[in-house]
């Protein structure tokens, strides 16, 4: 029999769901960002406040307080089968993309949630995506005290036609409580200039943000306290059963900019559904061009790994 979640009533969960086999979950911009878009829709329609989030490429992490078991298990579920069908979709591609299950463990005193919050931040510093949590677009932390983090300030009389509709459209989604997906990323950002589409990014994540970062500074008293105790305390997690990987995630970075470079006219997530013959040229060339290792190639490229 499958255990019983651990849960109690209005207490912080930290959740953890991975990808089936440890592949990637995210590719780029438009990953990141559908799923954002995705999950800030399933909050909104639910209870369930949300302290933090970070997307990893294979996994992500996010801090909840429900008052029923059943809110928080109806929300990550949700958001989980939404994203992988629309994942899938875009890749002409079905089945499983995430585990089945996801695993939560309830922290019970203001010390453990500081701890799981310290934690669910610094995993792209532990991943060598950065120096300090801050630095890094996907977990979020930068957007508690910025509207335009990675960005210069998005003024719309100045901004080009393109960044105009763009902004319009993302404008009426939010308001109908609608996720962005892939192909309209993709055509948000197809005409936009590299400092556009920063400007583009940093308004969508603003338009959509769901994270309460004022429950979470609380436990610090302020959130410069809490991004300082970030800084000097990475947190740690006993309570789940993750599968550590010691090799940096900047290897992913690599092989998304070098699949960009041989398939400029494709989003980079398409080479998964690429034939197998087509992936292993691929994969020998990420292994001569890329600081990857065999596994994160084949995890990156959705391949079988021997023995995995």
């Amino acid at each position: 029999m499958r255990k019983r979640r651990r849960f109690y009533r209005g207490v912080v969960n930290h959740v953890y769901q991975r990808t089936v086999s440890g592949c990637n979950l995210f590719y780029g911009y438009d990953d990141f960002l559908t799923f954002f878009t995705i999950f800030s829709v399933c909050v909104r329609s639910t209870d369930v406040s949300v302290l933090s989030l970070c997307l990893m490429y294979n996994h992500f992490h996010a801090l909840a307080i429900a008052n029923v078991r059943k809110q928080l298990s109806d929300l990550i579920n949700h958001a989980c089968a939404w994203y992988a069908r629309e994942f899938n979709q875009s890749v002409s591609l079905a089945g499983r993309l995430l585990k089945k299950n996801f695993g939560s463990a309830p922290k019970r005193d203001d010390k453990a949630v500081r701890t799981a919050i310290n934690y669910v931040g610094n995993n792209p510093v532990e991943k060598r995506l950065c120096v300090c949590p801050e630095e890094y677009r996907w977990n979020f932390i930068a957007y508690g005290n910025s509207r335009h983090s990675f960005s210069e300030p998005l003024v719309l009389r100045n901004a080009s036609r393109p960044l105009r509709r763009a902004v319009k459209e993302v404008d009426s989604m939010v308001q109908l409580n609608l996720p962005l997906k892939f192909a309209q990323l993709s055509r948000m950002f197809r005409r936009l200039s590299a400092k556009e589409a920063e400007q583009l990014v940093d308004y969508i994540i603003s338009e959509y943000m769901f994270i309460d970062f004022e429950a979470a500074a609380s436990y610090y008293g302020s959130y410069s306290k809490m991004v300082e105790a970030m800084r000097f305390n990475t947190g740690s997690e006993y309570d789940l059963h993750e599968e550590h990987d010691s090799c940096s995630d900047k290897a992913y970075q690599e092989m998304m900019d070098c699949i960009r470079e041989v398939r400029p006219l494709h989003p980079v997530r398409t080479v998964i559904s690429l034939p197998k013959d087509q992936k292993l040229e691929l994969a020998s060339l990420l292994r001569g061009r890329t600081s990857a290792t065999p596994y994160q190639i084949f995890r990156f490229l959705h391949l079988t790994v021997a023995g995995k």
